[in-house]
């Protein structure tokens, strides 16, 4: 996968754009190979924002919770990013790439304005690494399950998001709050497995 040097996630996202206007859809590949640049948070960051949004666009979260999985080996194993060709190889079409683009420029525009260096420990601590890889790997597993359940793609979305965002910015505050939403999506999870279970 090649791998473009960007110096900040509006670079980037402005570069999508421009792609996005010279061809009717994308590969997977391409728009990882124009995000990939940076570190693996900032493909966390992309691949979260879709589902950070009350209306989100159907069919994305499946290889984008799959995507996030792949990374989050690569981020507990401190390994460079390995993604199935199937993956790869999804077509996305470019109108659909330039809404979650535009959407995410919206909102990192007023999450900017509280971003700031806190609790920097937090994200520098080495010993948590592998535990946030391992979140985030759970968390991508919980968006690829193709379930017709209301907010459970809002709040694992929001969880990956907070995280990486925090972790890229040294936010601890962030961090801990993804770790809020992560713990509050998993009792989420708890509780629709066990009323399947009492259904059955």
């Amino acid at each position: 996968m090649r791998q473009l040097e960007h110096h900040t996630l509006e670079q980037s996202f402005t570069l999508l754009l421009q792609t996005c206007a010279q061809k009717p859809f994308l590969l997977f590949k391409e728009i990882l190979g124009i995000l990939a640049g940076k570190s693996h948070f900032l493909l966390f960051i992309i691949l979260s924002l879709p589902f950070c949004q009350p209306l989100q666009i159907p069919g994305i979260s499946t290889p984008f919770g799959i995507a996030i999985m792949f990374i989050g080996f690569a981020t507990m194993l401190k390994k460079n990013i390995w993604l199935p060709k199937k993956i790869l190889l999804k077509q996305i079409s470019s109108p659909h790439v330039e809404k979650i683009v535009k959407s995410c420029l919206s909102l990192m525009k007023k999450i900017r304005v509280v971003l700031r260096l806190r609790m920097v420990w937090l994200c520098k601590n080495k010993v948590l690494q592998p535990i946030n890889g391992l979140l985030f790997i759970i968390l991508g597993f919980l968006l690829a399950l193709p379930l017709p359940i209301p907010l459970t793609n809002l709040t694992s979305g929001w969880s990956i998001f907070l995280i990486a965002l925090g972790l890229l910015e040294d936010d601890g505050i962030f961090v801990l709050g993804g770790y809020l939403i992560a713990l509050l999506t998993f009792s989420f999870f708890v509780v629709i497995a066990f009323s399947v279970e009492r259904i059955i």
